[in-house]
């Protein structure tokens, strides 16, 4: 039998719908346990509507009619965060019930039930794969002006590349699937509820409230998460004025059980909510998980049963419970903290699960690491002698070269050759007389060739220090001395050609003659790039000379004002063209080395054409 689920909303009231083989039910959320208030037959339903899959809400409309009765239509909003998926799932598997109860079978009889499950099954798989698929992706506008909002830098290329060039919507869009699937994810997800009392500040002077910070939407929140301050409220308001009664109620000791604060003989007492202090919180109490099964492994109580304390010598200290009076303190905050997360995701026990879990607990608080190594399974090769098979014949001259020799031997050799000379290792580095590189086997070309490698390693280091140094900080350095609005004009032409490259080359490498149209456009954006980064160094020089006439006049004034004349580093300005082309260089190599495959491929074309229509020559 199998049994499709999803959160609903009935008549603004939260619920389950349930699908089980021929019967809906509907069975409100709370109190908890309540039976089913709507039952469907679907022998009965008429019609089955539900909303599109662009829609944002997810809705399903069932009609019924029984026999000469007046038609009935039933409206269940879907509620959860994979409403989507819920909501097809549920169609899906309406739609197949109905169909075999119009075909006269039973869904869930012998030869019925396999074929419901399988579609059932198939369904919800299907939506859910479906919720976050590319194709749903793509279509999404909402969620894609969503991520363009959100992302200022991915919106600018948006612009340059779709708005104004030759990109699509759709191609743009392809490539970056996972941005899309990401931000869905992120907007899924929703803020939980939080403890109200503990974040109501109320200031207080002598024990009378001063000031109370309350708002319409904090006072709802309270008698949800507290229904026995709303039945309190119900029974002193308005004969006590609803100033009065918040005012008191945050000072009297009724708050501070509630909060899962211990309450003092010496608290403030109040002669209405002292009244209420042995009353219990009926929806926590009411809305606590009912365990139905506890396993033996974990079943304390089950202490007590196989070795009862009642007789002998009572436990040691440290195994003596203490603090009782913190208990009932201890079970609030427990039954608050349990209905919070309840609220995020409600819980829906399944009847179909196996009750017999012991086996499931044992084997997860077994510990592995005490159960030692796993016995490997392993190929054993029998090999006569090993040595040979893995010897050869160089190998074992070398080896026996060295076979014989003593390890303490050889090292006092070597320190009796060093002597109790100094090793300097500047000795090895080139002097100004070595500048005679031919003979690779003299003394001075091997000091040549270690200060050229050290002197690698060593710009290398720096450049790479200096890198990071530019990626961290945001001052005029991080952007090569260039105006800010420069350097956002070189980031947007690095994007945009960027874009304009990785479309060019999946239509160039995809082989599909129908892209040919796509690749002539992607050709002529690239030669466009190459004018706008020209422009752009154009631009920037333009700038620095600007730059400079500016900085060498206020250098001057302060010639005149201090008599300090300025040096000749003053007058340095950075950015300028040289700047750009260094920025822009690895992409101009990209374009340059995309446009030269094209055009080797349009020879090879024209080739291929002019030979087949007679040996004439391209064009």
């Amino acid at each position: 039998m199998t049994t499709v689920k999803g959160l609903t909303t009935f008549k603004k009231k939260d619920g389950i719908l349930e699908l089980t083989r021929d019967i809906v039910t509907w069975t409100p959320a709370a109190p908890p346990n309540s039976p089913p208030t709507v039952t469907i037959l679907v022998g009965t339903v008429e019609n089955l509507q539900a909303t599109p899959a662009t829609s944002p809400k997810v809705m399903i409309k069932i009609f019924t009619k029984q026999g000469d009765g007046p038609a009935e239509s039933f409206v269940f909003n879907f509620t959860s965060p994979n409403a989507r998926a819920e909501g097809d799932t549920m169609k899906d598997a309406l739609g197949t019930a109905i169909q075999a109860a119009k075909a006269g079978t039973v869904p869930g009889g012998p030869g019925e039930a396999s074929s419901a499950a399988m579609a059932v099954a198939t369904a919800g798989s299907a939506a859910m794969n479906d919720l976050w698929s590319g194709a749903r992706l793509a279509k999404d506008m909402e969620l894609q002006m969503s991520l363009l909002k959100s992302d200022p830098a991915l919106s600018n290329t948006f612009k340059e590349a779709v708005m104004t060039g030759p990109v699509t919507s759709e191609q743009f869009w392809s490539t970056r699937t996972h941005l899309l699937r990401a931000h869905a994810l992120e907007k899924a997800q929703t803020r939980g509820p939080h403890n109200v009392l503990a974040a109501v500040r109320s200031t207080t002077v002598d024990g009378v409230a001063r000031r109370i910070s309350l708002s319409r939407e904090q006072i709802g929140d309270i008698f949800s998460q507290h229904p026995l301050v709303k039945t309190v409220y119900d029974e002193n308001v308005p004969r006590v004025s609803e100033d009065q009664f918040w005012s008191r109620f945050f000072l009297s000791r009724l708050f501070k059980k509630l909060k899962g604060d211990k309450v003092l003989p010496s608290d403030t007492t109040d002669n209405i909510f002292d009244r209420y202090l042995n009353r219990d919180d009926e929806d926590n109490s009411r809305k606590r998980r009912k365990i139905e099964h506890v396993p033996l492994t974990i079943d304390l109580e089950g202490n007590e049963q196989n070795l009862s304390r009642s007789r002998g010598n009572a436990p040691d200290m440290t195994m003596r419970p203490s603090q009782v009076e913190n208990v009932p303190i201890i079970r609030t905050l427990n039954s608050l903290s349990q209905k919070l997360v309840d609220l995020v995701t409600p819980y829906v026990a399944d009847p179909d699960r196996d009750q017999d879990q012991d086996e499931l607990y044992m084997v997860e608080q077994r510990l592995g690491d005490l159960g030692g190594d796993l016995e490997e399974e392993r190929i054993i090769l029998n090999i006569q002698d090993q040595r040979k098979f893995f010897s050869n014949e160089q190998g074992d001259e070398k080896q026996n070269k060295f076979a014989g020799m003593n390890a303490a031997s050889v090292l006092e050799n070597i320190r009796r050759d060093l002597g109790t000379s100094h090793f300097d290792i500047a000795a090895f580095l080139p002097g100004e007389g070595d500048e005679d590189m031919d003979d690779h086997d003299s003394p001075a070309v091997g000091k040549i060739l270690f200060f050229l490698a050290t002197k690698q390693v060593t710009e290398a280091v720096r450049d790479r220090s200096s890198q990071l140094i530019t990626t961290t900080s945001n001052n005029s350095t991080a952007m090569g001395g260039l105006p800010h609005e420069v350097f956002q004009s070189v980031q947007s032409v690095h994007a945009t050609t960027s874009e304009f490259l990785h479309h060019f080359w999946l239509a160039f490498l995809s082989g599909d003659e129908k892209r040919a149209k796509d690749i002539n456009t992607m050709v002529s954006s690239l030669r466009n790039s190459k004018t706008r980064i020209e422009a752009v160094a154009q631009t920037a020089e333009e700038q620095r000379e600007v730059e400079k006439v500016k900085r060498k006049k206020d250098l001057q004034e302060e010639y005149k004002k201090t008599g300090i004349k300025p040096k000749r580093k003053d007058l340095e300005v950075g950015g300028g063209k040289k700047v750009v082309e260094e920025m822009l260089g690895p992409t101009v190599i990209a374009i340059d080395k995309a446009l030269a495959k094209y055009q080797v491929a349009l020879d090879e074309a024209e080739k291929v054409n002019g030979g087949g229509g007679g040996g004439g020559g391209p064009a």
